[in-house]
């Protein structure tokens, strides 16, 4: 979404937004516990891979790799949502500003 359809959200949208995107990070983060539960739950079959050190290898590649897709993903929400309370507050001041010059 750009800026300046979010400056055409009103106060109600741009919160439903931010509840959206937060709602969206929980789920993801679920489901990466879960498929991080399931890959410790399942046995590694050492004969297909090799050795023990491939095998950490493989291992660390990804969790690494679930880990940074989750960061990725939890910092575009956080960011997303720091630029929605943002324009929802700079909103709100102006409906203020505008009802007090009315006044």
């Amino acid at each position: 979404m750009t800026e300046k359809e979010l400056r055409k959200l009103n106060r109600y949208q741009l919160l439903e937004l931010l509840v959206m995107q937060t709602e969206r990070a929980e789920k993801l983060q679920k489901q990466l516990e879960r498929a991080e539960a399931q890959f410790n739950d399942q046995d590694i079959r050492l004969t297909a891979l090799g050795s023990i050190a491939e095998a950490s290898l493989q291992l660390h590649g990804v969790f690494e790799a679930a880990q940074a897709a989750a960061d990725a993903y939890l910092e575009s929400a956080r960011t997303q949502a720091e630029e929605i309370l943002e324009n929802a507050r700079k909103k709100a001041e102006q409906i203020l500003t505008e009802a007090q010059n009315s006044l």
